[in-house]
């Protein structure tokens, strides 16, 4: 008796389909060898670049097979060696902010030493038996991500950059004083005065050799 070649493959599936929500999201991506990626430019008002990549893995142990999402988000890379130990008080600063504190999202912030790279990692369990029921949840979770990454992008690169860091406190503070601003000039000023502040306070020299 032949086969049935008509039924369909869970696996195949959630790739097209994942491709096609990658691009509603975020515009063109490519595919490299199952690996979804897609580039985010002109984030936060520091118009950063954030790599956003995808890809299913099998689950998180060999005897509890269940299909992952893997989403792989790289910050920053190239992170200066001074820089480095303030960097990790301040992203555990943030994963505290999105796992406990006031602004609630997905996965962590991470230091990647091997690439010096931070990043923000989520796993996605999805159920391949009952696939079209996950696309909401992940059309919800990709939502929630462009927002997460767009508010704290400008604090990572700064934190990334800058061996004296900056305050998580300070930096909610001006998230709250930008929520009701729309105009990108305003809210580009009040990171500007934040940043002032920040160098003022570790009496960092400006550019122009001013303290």
């Amino acid at each position: 008796m032949a086969s049935n070649n008509t039924e369909k493959n869970p696996v195949k599936e959630l790739g097209s389909k994942m491709q096609e929500i990658f691009e509603d999201f975020f515009g063109e991506c490519i595919d490299n060898d199952g690996v979804l990626r897609a580039r985010l430019n002109n984030m936060g008002v520091v118009n950063a670049t954030v790599i956003v990549d995808v890809m299913l893995e099998g689950g998180i142990s060999e005897d509890a097979p269940y299909g992952v999402l893997h989403f792989h988000n790289t910050l920053a890379q190239d992170i200066p060696e001074e820089a480095l130990a303030n960097l990790l008080i301040s992203l555990n600063g943030v994963n505290h902010i999105i796992n406990a504190g006031a602004f609630p999202g997905f996965g962590c912030f991470c230091y990647y030493e091997p690439l010096n790279q931070v990043y923000l990692s989520y796993r996605m369990p999805v159920n391949l038996n009952n696939i079209e029921a996950e696309y909401d949840n992940i059309r919800y979770y990709l939502g929630t991500l462009y927002e997460q990454l767009d508010v704290f992008v400008d604090f990572i690169i700064f934190a990334a950059s800058n061996p004296e860091g900056m305050d998580i406190t300070d930096y909610m503070d001006y998230l709250d004083e930008v929520a009701d601003l729309n105009d990108y000039q305003e809210r580009l000023k009040a990171y500007e005065d934040l940043l002032t502040k920040v160098m003022e306070e570790n009496d960092i020299e400006t550019e122009d050799g001013d303290q």
